[in-house]
């Protein structure tokens, strides 16, 4: 009996399935190669440093890696007459301003009141009206030049050439130096006023402090003006 001959394959066939295979095993071992580098640690820009030390901060941590502000210096000092100005607007003399006029027209009207009295009736307390007509003159004096004078003289103490040291930033003023420095925040709170080519900052524990607009450079005028305006407000005239 003759013998059943296998089939024989053909031979394209053959390398076809053979490169079938090859291309499946080159897919699994890429997959694994993949898989491998996705579990080995990611290696940093500095490969000494293992990350060890690396935390999130919070804002308030994170401020002393902020970049620092930028401030305009400013020196200069005060003449006695611009002292004497910063120390009328200042809150320091409450016989001032609309408040003045107001008590010198009492004063005023009672003196007259008083005076009439004296003159125009024959009244057993006439000197008591003549008494109190003097003095009601006298206290429009009192309201109006006592302050005056005073103020003129603590001027000419306080404005001994001493120089006042001022760095101004977006967000606060520092003044001074050492152990007298001080600093006003730029934080909507602090009052501006502008006088006399003044600016005088008004803070809420009844601080003060003046610039002079001739020792500001023209080239950051506005730029410092803007700064002030923008973290205070008007002041309110009382």
């Amino acid at each position: 009996m003759k013998q059943t001959e296998d089939p024989v394959q053909p031979v394209g066939s053959s390398l076809n399935e053979l490169e079938e295979q090859r291309d499946e095993q080159l897919i699994d071992d890429i997959s694994h190669e993949l898989e491998v580098l996705d579990n080995i640690p990611k290696i940093t820009e500095n490969p000494d440093w293992d990350g060890s030390e690396s935390k999130l901060v919070s804002d308030d941590d994170a401020e002393e890696y902020e970049i620092p502000e930028t401030g305009i210096k400013i020196s200069y000092s005060l003449t006695p007459d611009e002292m004497y100005k910063c120390l009328y607007h200042s809150r320091f003399y409450k016989t001032k301003g609309s408040r003045a006029v107001i008590q010198s027209i009492i004063f005023a009207f009672a003196g007259l009141i008083f005076l009439l009295t004296y003159f125009f009736t024959d009244s057993q307390y006439n000197q008591y009206n003549l008494f109190f007509g003097i003095l009601c003159f006298f206290m429009i004096a009192v309201i109006g030049l006592v302050p005056h004078f005073h103020m003129k003289s603590l001027a000419r103490l306080m404005a001994d050439g001493k120089t006042v040291d001022a760095e101004i930033y977006p967000t606060h003023i520092d003044i001074g130096k050492d152990d007298g420095a001080w600093s006003i925040e730029l934080d909507g709170k602090a009052e501006i006023a502008e006088f006399d080519n003044i600016i005088m900052i008004y803070t809420d524990d009844e601080k003060s402090f003046a610039i002079p607009e001739r020792v500001i450079e023209p080239e950051v005028y506005n730029e410092i003006k803007a700064i002030l305006l923008s973290g205070t407000m008007p002041e309110e005239i009382s």
